[in-house]
């Protein structure tokens, strides 16, 4: 566990500010089935708690769906629709050590059971 202000530095500021906690940002260039998933895992995370940045960069240029952050402690959440597993691991190596990341299929999303 680390500080909230630390983890946020690993975050562009143009990213943190324009892109306020608990705002889902929504990209046409995505599948729709993609933005739903997503805007239903940011929901969920901010009832349990967490503040939620979706579209979110990070300092080496690199963007995850949903950044969460609670207690000093982040995670990179990917929605993947159409994304290979090898471009899922493509992306683990290229995230902040300090977010743990989680991946979730769109087909597989189920709301009522979902927790980091």
């Amino acid at each position: 566990m680390i500080e909230e202000n630390k983890l946020l530095q690993l975050i562009i500021p143009q990213s943190r500010h324009g892109n306020k906690a608990g705002c889902v940002k929504v990209y046409p260039n995505n599948s729709v089935e993609h933005e739903v998933v997503k805007t239903k895992v940011a929901h969920k995370l901010m009832n349990l708690g967490f503040k939620v940045y979706t579209e979110t960069e990070f300092t080496n240029g690199k963007r995850a769906d949903i950044v969460a952050i609670q207690n000093g402690v982040g995670y990179a959440v990917e929605v993947l629709h159409t994304e290979s597993e090898e471009r899922y691991i493509a992306k683990m190596s290229s995230y902040p050590e300090e977010f743990t990341l989680v991946k979730v299929r769109t087909g597989e999303f189920d709301y009522e059971n979902f927790k980091l």
